[in-house]
């Protein structure tokens, strides 16, 4: 009985090493879910709260940017751009003060005198439409900046190059530990545990939590989560600095300080005689 346990055992392990019955490598991008954590940079420092939400390629990030304090980045899938929403420029809206009742009868306005003839009748100008109300910027991130969805590296990593180590569960979800066969770097091991269905649960770096969720919730989110929201301005910084250049070209100009243009002479017109 003894000798048929560890037959088995050892049959399992081939097989588990062979690859067959091994966990399936996960699907990526195909689940709708939001989902809260604690990241840590790998260089240490405080942990922070991030709130991520996902809907296939729609992606929304709350989290604390250095640069930005709290904020929120979305990625609108319009311009394929990611912007960093900034409602704390909303231009303050000045309500009306409500009008008190009152008991006063109405005044009575005396008949105007009609316009004696051959003088000139004042006109009223028409009313200006109101400036569009600005309820906030987004300002346009350098793809290189902006943060990409946590999957994203697995996901490239693939099943060839990617093995499991084991179940996993965090924040109530089951998953599987994944590492990749060839480690980043000398040194460093990483690991991640990882829904069946793509949703990455925790990352590690050697002994560091990089990354850990706290609560999952699966399902459609909000379209108004994504995007731009109506209101908000859009800011290109590279753009604005090309604009701001050529403002700077022309008050040069003005000023005397860009060089002075040159013109070709015209011949003096000849005497008469």
């Amino acid at each position: 009985m003894r000798t048929q346990f560890f037959v088995a055992a050892a049959a399992a392990a081939l097989l588990a090493g062979c690859g067959i019955g091994a966990p399936t490598y996960p699907t990526f991008a195909e689940t709708a879910y939001r989902i809260e954590g604690t990241s840590t940079s790998p260089n240490g420092g405080p942990a922070t709260t991030t709130v991520i939400y996902r809907d296939g390629a729609k992606m929304r990030v709350e989290a604390s940017l250095p640069n930005y304090g709290q904020a929120a980045i979305v990625f609108d899938e319009s311009t394929n751009a990611a912007y960093v929403l900034n409602p704390t420029a909303q231009a303050a809206v000045t309500q009306p003060a409500p009008v008190a009742p009152t008991t006063t009868p109405p005044t009575t306005t005396a008949p105007t005198t009609p316009p004696t003839t051959g003088q000139p009748q004042a006109t009223t100008a028409p009313a200006l439409p109101a400036a569009p109300q600005v309820l906030g910027v987004a300002v346009r991130l350098e793809d290189a900046s902006a943060p990409q969805p946590l999957e994203t590296a697995w996901a490239a990593l693939g099943a060839d190059n990617a093995r499991s180590t084991g179940k996993c569960e965090v924040a109530g979800e089951s998953g599987n530990e994944w590492m990749p066969r060839n480690a980043p770097a000398p040194g460093v091991d990483r690991t991640a545990c990882i829904t069946s269905d793509g949703i990455v649960l925790r990352v590690r770096e050697n002994e560091r939590v990089l990354w850990e969720a706290t609560s999952v919730q699966r399902g459609t989110q909000d379209a108004a989560l994504f995007g731009v929201p109506p209101g908000y301005q859009l800011i290109d910084p590279q753009a604005v600095a090309d604009q701001v250049g050529e403002n700077l070209e022309q008050l040069d100009s003005v000023t005397g300080a860009a060089p002075p243009t040159t013109t070709t002479p015209q011949p003096a017109p000849a005497p008469r005689g």
